[in-house]
């Protein structure tokens, strides 16, 4: 049918293109008897006046430029006719092109198992939109091989219905497949190819939603300040963005339409970034903001801690040390205080037992004199 619709093209080209051509000539014959008629006009007319040569000359010029405007329209013509007849060329090209853009919405993801010595394997396949997914395994390099063995495959660790086959070998390996369509975030999951042997061997094809980056440290702000908080997509970009804050088990999505003064959401030129600003912070904005990059298939989160502070926190350590100074301050002038006390009385005392001896040798001395006296 193709060939034949290609031939009948074919022919109603070639058939435009000879009209085409024969319109020309008849065109050019027309126009080289009027050239030739024009010409003798001109000479005559040349004779009868007395002109030279250079009318002849603009006569012929004239003539020219008549004969290339005719075949520039003749031209036109037959390219018009083959833009025409070439558009349904075009059509079958743009269905050539939907079938690509179909083919591109599947996945095909393979593993190699070589024997039993390798460890446990995981690949990963993010999902953004409903995707047709070819997951193959490979077993090689057993040291007992059998004709055949039995495969199948689990999702979350439960085996799937109708999944088990039986392998034959080809080429020294098992080769075990499945596919299906994702349509919906219930069909994320881990699956699980598995070689039913002893022991046991599997492989992990993990289909999940992109991973959405947050914070992992807490952002600290004071009360009263403002806080920016960023998440993005590395690779995928979501169909929106969606911000909340986690209370517990809820989350309280953030409407910064509803709230300007306080929130201010913003997405970047290339649609795998946002931020959210929040001004006038108070001890209530303490906790988690989590951040949805929500896409056709489901959505991934990020999570930004905040933590906000009261302007006596970073005060307190200065008034702690502040208080020691003065408790210290405080006993040590308390114990010179009682130290200065205790000198002065034993000063005191002392000067009390040299007066009292001082005494005692002034009256021993004048019984001294009385008994000389006497």
């Amino acid at each position: 049918m193709v060939r034949h619709v290609n031939n009948l093209y074919k022919a109603s080209s070639y058939s435009c293109v000879a009209s085409a051509r024969l319109l020309c000539r008849e065109t050019s014959r027309e126009f080289n008897s009027k050239r030739q008629a024009f010409i003798r006009q001109g000479d005559s007319f040349t004779a009868a006046s007395g002109t030279n040569t250079a009318d002849k000359m603009l006569s012929t010029w004239i003539s020219v430029l008549i004969g290339i405007v005719l075949f520039v329209s003749c031209g036109s013509q037959v390219i018009s006719d083959k833009t025409t007849i070439a558009s349904p060329i075009q059509t079958d090209q743009r269905e050539i092109n939907i079938t690509e853009i179909a083919v591109d919405s599947s996945i095909v993801k393979n593993i190699v198992i070589k024997g039993h010595t390798d460890p446990w394997i995981k690949a990963n396949i993010d999902v953004t939109q409903p995707t047709n997914l070819y997951f193959s395994c490979k077993l090689t390099g057993l040291l007992y091989e059998s004709s055949s063995i039995t495969g199948f495959w689990r999702k979350e660790g439960k085996e799937i219905p109708q999944s088990r086959v039986v392998i034959q070998k080809k080429e020294s390996q098992y080769h075990l497949q499945i596919k299906f369509q994702v349509t919906d975030n219930s069909q994320l999951g881990n699956y699980t190819c598995v070689f039913d042997i002893k022991p046991e061997v599997a492989a992990n094809f993990v289909v999940e939603v992109p991973d959405t980056e947050g914070r992992e440290k807490p952002l600290v702000c004071y009360e009263g300040d403002a806080v920016v908080m960023i998440c993005k997509s590395h690779e995928f970009v979501p169909n929106t963005w969606i911000w909340h804050k986690v209370n517990g088990t809820e989350k309280a999505i953030i409407n910064a339409t509803a709230n300007p003064d306080r929130y201010k959401m913003n997405i970047y030129k290339d649609g795998n970034k946002t931020s959210l600003k929040v001004t006038g912070l108070t001890g209530k904005d303490s906790g988690l903001f989590g951040c949805s990059a929500v896409y056709e298939i489901g959505s991934s989160e990020g999570h930004v801690k905040v933590k906000v502070l009261s302007y006596m926190v970073p005060l307190k350590p200065f008034l702690a040390i502040a208080t020691e100074v003065i408790i210290l301050v405080s006993l040590i002038l308390v114990y010179e205080r009682h130290t200065k006390k205790k000198k002065n009385l034993a000063d005191n005392g002392t000067e009390h037992m040299e007066k009292l001896k001082t005494e005692e040798s002034n009256g021993v001395g004048d019984s001294t004199t009385r008994h000389r006296n006497v």
